[in-house]
């Protein structure tokens, strides 16, 4: 009987797994609460040696006794594109069937193939919820085509009561786990030697027939060779693109749109609303501070909000209400800060005209005096010789006065 099922197995490995290579085969292994010896560790069920599937032929992993859960995976070392999983439970090379007590420790078992150790993060390929004592099947061929990188075997008696047959612990008891697949990540075929198509997500296909396993953002269908429609981009063209000038169509990969952004919205995706004070076309334009409630409007139109303050009219409140001889006429805005900053440009302009004009009669007379000098020594010779005169004047009253005096002195004398 065992011999039969050995042989269906081999004929159906050949079939399924050609080509395809035991990529677990000596990859580090791990398994929850290990039995107290180094003959069962978990290494045992990757190392390719499954002759002996006794309790003391060391080429099984066993866990712990009287255990409600049994856990234990492999880390292939990468992600990789698998086919199937191949399963050697203990017999204790005995007859697998009803009367053999280690089937009732396989029975409801599960195998996930995750990207991380944490099984709930992966892909449940198989969970028993069927088989008795009598048709559990062992060794066992679980098909699982997807990627990941640590398969995980996992077993529990934690919500009792369990169908008739069931033993009461959970074991792991691992002779061996295979995994085939393609060894080189991005190939898919008989012999691994297709390559999947350009934006499969992360390289990975279906191993058999070379569909994608996901797509890269911007791209759908069954190989990712479409891309985003229906105003969508994005991984699995999930999300929604902004409003877009004149209602372009954005970016399928990134949603960014490609001439700016409508009234109203602004970013790369034009996806954001104007902040408050803002609006218009990528938001440039600045809510009138003459709104019934300032700087508050449409993030689209520019509107006010609450409608204009006193003497301030028009939906965006910036055209003002000035009175001319008696007769309302309308200035906008920038226009009354104009006629203000008019008349100190005027004041400006004149000063400076002012004080160019003096500068360049006072360089105009310096260029004279330097063209006619001699005028300025006639002029100097007519000061030196006016002085020299007065001083002579002066000099002769002197000595009258001094004369004068000295007369008199000798009249005294006589």
């Amino acid at each position: 009987m065992e011999s039969i099922l050995l042989f269906s197995f081999c004929s159906a490995l050949v079939t399924l797994g050609k080509a395809y290579e035991n990529i677990a085969l000596n990859r580090r292994a791990w398994q929850y609460r290990p039995y107290r010896s180094f003959s069962w560790g978990a290494d045992r069920a990757v190392d390719g040696l499954y002759t002996d599937l006794s309790y003391f032929g060391q080429q099984c992993t066993i866990s712990q006794n009287n255990r409600s859960t049994a856990e234990w995976r492999v880390d292939l070392g990468g992600v990789f594109s698998i086919h199937h999983i191949f399963i050697q439970y203990r017999t204790d090379n005995r007859v697998w069937n009803e009367l053999n007590d280690l089937t009732g420790r396989f029975l409801g078992y599960s195998v996930y193939i995750a990207n991380s150790t944490n099984k709930k993060n992966g892909v449940l390929c198989f969970k028993d919820t069927n088989y008795t004592r009598a048709t559990i099947p062992n060794p066992t061929n679980i098909t699982c085509i997807t990627h990941g990188r640590y398969v995980i075997y996992y077993n529990n008696r934690t919500n009792p009561p369990y169908p008739a047959g069931y033993d009461p612990y959970a074991y792991n008891e691992l002779c061996e786990v295979e995994v085939y697949g393609c060894p080189v990540t991005g190939y898919y075929g008989e012999d691994c030697s297709l390559r999947c198509p350009q934006n499969c997500q992360e390289g990975h296909c279906h191993i058999v027939d070379g569909t994608c396993l996901g797509c890269v953002p911007g791209y759908t269908g069954a190989r990712c060779d479409t891309e985003c429609t229906n105003n969508k981009y994005g991984l699995e063209c999930d999300s929604s693109c902004g409003k877009c000038l004149n209602g372009e169509k954005c970016n399928h990969v990134n949603g960014s749109c490609p001439n700016g952004c409508n009234a109203g919205v602004f970013g790369y995706k034009c996806d954001k609303e104007c902040f408050t004070g803002k609006y218009g076309f990528n938001c440039k334009e600045n809510c009138s501070i003459h709104c019934g409630v300032p700087e508050r409007c449409d993030t689209v139109t520019g509107n006010c909000e609450g409608g204009c303050q006193l003497e301030w009219s028009d939906l965006t409140c910036k055209i003002t209400i000035a009175l001319t001889d008696g007769d309302p006429a309308s200035v906008s805005e920038p226009y009354t800060t104009l006629y203000v900053c008019i008349p100190i440009i005027i004041l400006s302009v004149s000063l400076n005209v002012y004080l160019i004009i003096r500068h360049l009669r006072h360089r105009n007379s310096e260029r004279k005096q330097q063209k006619n000098p001699e005028n300025v020594d006639e002029h100097v010779e007519t000061t030196r010789f006016s002085k020299t005169v007065y001083d002579q004047v002066e000099d002769n009253s002197a000595y009258q006065e001094l004369g004068e005096i000295t007369k008199e002195s000798q009249y005294d004398k006589l």
